[in-house]
């Protein structure tokens, strides 16, 4: 049998909405999920997980046994997940991830995450609206691509150079079929409609002087 991994660590968390659930049907075929809490939960950096179909698969998989590790196997019903992963020693990492969600529930979050593919939206439209730019894609999530219209990578870099630089919004790059395609990835629950606003008027200005 095949083992069937998903990657969720960006944009697993969208499953709370009901948009990211209609995307990611199918999901519960997965025999693993890795998601990330600090990037869709707004969470401390380092706050990741891995859901796992087949707990006993993971931990064939890493147990190793010791002679000074004999006491752990009576610590009684309470898993020890030094038998899950490479990691023995490790902090307390699930606080960080109950605590919020007690204090603030779900729903605060699913919110939140609509918001953002809200915003990813207006960002899409608002950039399509720019004379110098395309937009190969619509966004699934909250990544929306762009680019100069009849720039060649080398322009590219340049904008992107001029948008980070008014230190106002950042913007990365990745390369899609050959082409230099700049990337803006809304995930910060700072990040809320002025900023996109502002953002498609950096990247205009941006455009518009590199025409």
């Amino acid at each position: 049998d095949l083992w069937m991994h998903v990657d969720g660590a960006y944009g697993g968390f969208f499953i709370l909405t009901e948009r990211g659930r209609e995307r990611f049907r199918g999901i519960e075929r997965a025999d693993s999920v890795t998601l990330d809490p600090h990037k869709g939960m707004f969470l401390p950096y380092g706050t990741g997980a891995l859901v796992v179909r087949d707990g006993e698969e993971l931990r064939r998989a890493h147990y190793e046994g010791a002679a000074y590790l004999q006491d752990l196997a009576e610590a009684g019903e309470l898993p020890n997940y030094s038998e899950y992963s490479a990691e023995l020693s490790r902090e307390w990492r699930g606080l960080r991830v109950w605590l919020p969600l007690r204090l603030h529930g779900v729903r605060a979050f699913r919110e939140a995450l609509d918001e953002k593919l809200d915003l990813a939206e207006v960002l899409y439209e608002g950039l399509k609206a720019i004379p110098e730019i395309e937009v190969p894609w619509a966004p699934q999530l909250t990544v929306v691509p762009f680019r100069l219209r009849d720039g060649d990578d080398e322009a590219n870099r340049r904008l992107l150079e001029r948008i980070n630089a008014s230190g106002r919004v950042f913007c990365s790059s990745t390369m899609i079929r050959g082409r230099y395609v700049l990337r803006a990835c809304i995930v910060s629950h700072r990040t809320h409609r002025d900023r996109i606003e502002e953002c498609i008027g950096i990247v205009g200005h941006a455009a518009a002087e590199l025409a």
